[in-house]
């Protein structure tokens, strides 16, 4: 399986599962689908390795802008939304979210978001207060991922910006 076949393959796993079985959206407005609210902060969600590829041609809900991880000496796309997208065209941590893959002494493992901690209310609740198929189809996407070596570096990469974000 390719580097972009891992990907497609873990997007789908997530097509049809969410992290409550209501709309968690009507619970916080869609938070996670707006605007910072700081000025000088761009929201957005980073996307996997090759995953701006699927979004070359996809109009004017979106735009990619570079992030400031890097991952192969390169800025890791960011894409944020002009308008709401259209659901089935969400990037992977769209879907995984509140969740995100973390590495500890090796092992894949899936964790709340801590970016997630000011607007998801669903991050005080943890893995628990989550829907258990969303949470088993995150952790089937993530596996699918570690088994592909680019994307086992990314979470790898992920893993360590993400630890910055612990000591806020």
């Amino acid at each position: 399986m390719t580097t972009l076949e891992a990907l497609i393959a873990a997007r789908d796993k997530l097509d049809s599962v969410t992290p409550l079985k209501t709309d968690c959206g009507a619970l916080c407005g869609a938070a996670c689908c707006k605007d910072s609210p700081d000025e000088d902060e761009v929201a957005g969600m980073l996307l996997f390795p090759q995953e701006e590829r699927l979004y070359a041609h996809q109009g004017t809900w979106m735009e990619l802008l570079p992030s400031a991880l890097l991952f192969g000496g390169s800025p890791v796309p960011l894409l944020t939304c002009r308008v709401p997208c259209p659901r089935r065209h969400r990037p992977l941590s769209c879907r995984i979210f509140p969740l995100v893959p973390y590495v500890k002494a090796g092992r894949l493992t899936v964790r709340m978001d801590v970016r997630a901690r000011p607007l998801c209310p669903l991050f005080d609740s943890g893995l628990k207060g989550l829907d258990a198929d969303f949470v088993a189809a995150v952790k089937d996407a993530l596996r699918i991922l570690w088994a592909d070596e680019t994307h086992r570096e990314f979470l790898l990469t992920l893993t360590e910006h993400l630890k910055e974000y612990e000591w806020l």
